[in-house]
């Protein structure tokens, strides 16, 4: 692997700029013997003096208690990460000094082989940083990283790139930060210097409001899963409440704000009741604009960021808001399986918190049992509607990113599944028990430390319902259609059926994930061939499908360059129409009654 030498800059003004960081809370004594230090500092840069939009971010890192020998990585950072293109081949000039002074650095790309790597998996690309000499003491870096909103080139991809939005910035830490390879884990700090910034700017990260300090060491993967926001944003309350929570956004959503976080307060008050636990570490809620997907959010350390949209399209209504905050906390208490790898275990966590996303604010009193219903419906919809339905999981993970139906699901697919055990767990039990057994079950396991397998969800099964019951996961995991009873949501619901027409792109789905989109693959007598798009058409931007697979009457729109022009082809992206399942509301069952 060759290294390539980077623009070196002296750190003697940098380092002597630099503003002292907060006092950190005192850490215990045997962790503070056993644990290297991180401190991370951020400095948002408008573009003037007098300017209000985020152009660059300085990223100022300074690690103790780490060392490494001449040639050997000292720090790197994923190509890729979650579908989306870190900063890492951006980074050309990178200031770096240690005790004994200058340390000049080359960069090298290395394939993860083994997916050890925590920010990456087996096939991905890292770019390593490699010191000219054997490190001494405290290791300071200084780079600077363009904030630039843009959309992912790579299409459908989560809400971790660098954003800027009337005057706030956010990215998450995988895009941007600079980490150390091993499994070591950090006392972590995080500061921002905001003198470039108007006055009232304020800086928030998933350790906290202003400046934070990690509550316990945290892992490489920890520090890269911690999303961070700052400049000029909103937020609720005015400091941490009671059990730690905080929540800050940018830009201007399409609803109020503080409504929308204040309902986000009670729901994660809630959440920490329903799971037992105690508050011990702030925990965050983030909110920006999405150009793509809107209205989708993910996970991050100790807190999620959820996604708005504009105009009258997707990520505006604020239920269907409400519902992907709910889906998103939920991720941040449930377990995970992590064997297999990656997106081949999606079914586990999404179709937990696809079911949860509504089954706990409706018991919480927090969701109308109408809208429940709605929400039901939609996953419903797309679900039973989808050419996919059946696509084994083992080739979930493999096209993932690639094709919106298969994506989606690990989300349909694995709701209506758990919606089965529950339904089964609390019939056999006579309503002693239901699926909140099993998944604490499997939530003490994996905090004892175990790396949760489907063979322990084998054994809950067993455990729960007998050996019908493995064998009906295994039947689940190989694509059998899932069926709940009719009155597997409550007694306030039955099933019903209704007409749906397939979700149809019209052309090979593939094309709207790659960075440069070219129409091909064509299916004659399609909307999209109707509506005159071609073969060999350049689609100019990123294009969102998962929430119109579930909406059969929402309209796509393409635009596309062709012979040197640009222009919008839009249709109804559907095809046959077959029979689907849906639930209807009873009306003589009390909406006091609905919740499970």
């Amino acid at each position: 692997m060759p290294l390539h030498r980077l623009k070196f800059v002296s750190l003697v003004a940098l380092c002597a700029a630099m503003p002292v960081i907060g006092t950190a809370h005192a850490a215990p004594r045997e962790a503070r013997a056993a644990s290297p230090k991180i401190a991370i500092t951020l400095k948002p840069e408008p573009e003037t003096a007098t300017g209000n939009d985020v152009r660059t971010v300085e990223v100022r890192l300074r690690f103790d208690g780490i060392a490494t020998q001449a040639g050997t990585p000292l720090v790197y950072l994923a190509h890729v990460s979650d579908n989306v293109d870190t900063v890492a081949t951006e980074l050309t000039t990178i200031a770096a000094s240690d005790a004994a002074g200058p340390l000049r650095l080359s960069w090298r790309d290395r394939e993860i082989s083994d997916g050890s790597a925590p920010s990456g998996k087996a096939g991905d690309t890292v770019r390593e940083w490699v010191a000219d000499r054997a490190t001494r003491g405290a290791i300071r870096m200084v780079y600077s990283v363009p904030a630039e909103a843009s959309a992912p080139p790579r299409g459908p991809a989560p809400p971790t790139a660098f954003r800027n939005d009337d005057g706030g910035v956010s990215a998450a830490g995988n895009m941007f930060l600079l980490l150390p390879p091993g499994d070591a884990r950090y006392q972590a700090s995080v500061d921002w210097d905001l003198r470039l910034m108007p006055k009232g700017a304020r800086g928030m990260s998933s350790l906290g409001m202003g400046h934070a300090t990690g509550t316990k060491p945290m892992s490489a993967n920890e520090l890269l899963r911690t999303y961070f926001m700052g400049g000029r944003i909103g937020g609720w309350p005015a400091r941490p409440d009671k059990a730690g929570f905080f929540s800050a956004w940018h830009g201007t959503p399409p609803f109020d704000g503080t409504d929308i976080m204040q309902w986000t307060g009670k729901l994660y008050a809630g959440y920490m009741a329903f799971f037992g636990e105690k508050p011990d570490h702030p925990y965050g809620v983030f909110l920006r604009y999405n150009p793509v997907n809107a209205g989708g959010g993910t996970a991050f350390f100790h807190s999620f960021v959820s996604t708005y949209g504009r105009g009258s399209g997707n990520g505006t209504d604020v239920d269907a808001s409400k519902s992907n905050i709910a889906h998103e906390m939920f991720h941040t208490f449930s377990p995970f399986i992590k064997v297999p790898e990656g997106k081949e275990s999606s079914w586990f966590g999404e179709g937990l918190a696809t079911l949860y996303q509504r089954r706990l604010p409706l018991r919480l009193g927090l969701m109308t049992p109408d809208y429940f219903l709605e929400n039901l419906n939609y996953y419903a919809a797309r679900y039973y509607s989808s050419v996919k339905a059946t696509i084994p999981n083992a080739e979930i993970g493999k096209r993932f990113w690639q094709d919106t139906r298969v994506r989606t699901i690990a989300y349909d697919r694995g709701m209506l599944y758990f919606a089965n055990v529950d339904d089964q767990v609390r019939k056999a039990t006579s309503n002693r028990q239901s699926l909140d057994d099993l998944m604490l079950k499997m939530r003490a396991m994996e905090k004892s430390g175990a790396a949760l397998t489907n063979a322990d969800w084998e054994h809950v099964l067993q455990d729960a319902l007998g050996p019908q019951a493995v064998d009906a996961f295994r039947a689940f995991l190989a694509g059998n259609l899932q069926v709940p009873a009719s009155d597997a949501f409550g007694p306030c619901f039955s099933r019903t059926t209704a007409k749906a027409r397939r979700y149809e792109l019209g052309f090979e789905p593939d094309v709207l994930a790659e960075p440069t989109r070219i129409v091909r693959g064509l299916i004659p007598g399609s909307a999209a061939a109707a509506a005159g798009l071609r073969d060999g058409d350049e689609i100019v931007k990123p294009v969102p499908q998962d929430s119109i697979q579930g909406n059969q009457q929402e309209i796509l729109t393409l635009d596309i360059r062709r012979d040197g022009r640009t222009f919008a082809i839009s249709y109804l992206p559907r095809g046959e129409e077959v029979d689907i399942y849906q639930w209807r509301r009873l009306p003589d069952v009390p909406d006091a009654r609905c919740a499970l």
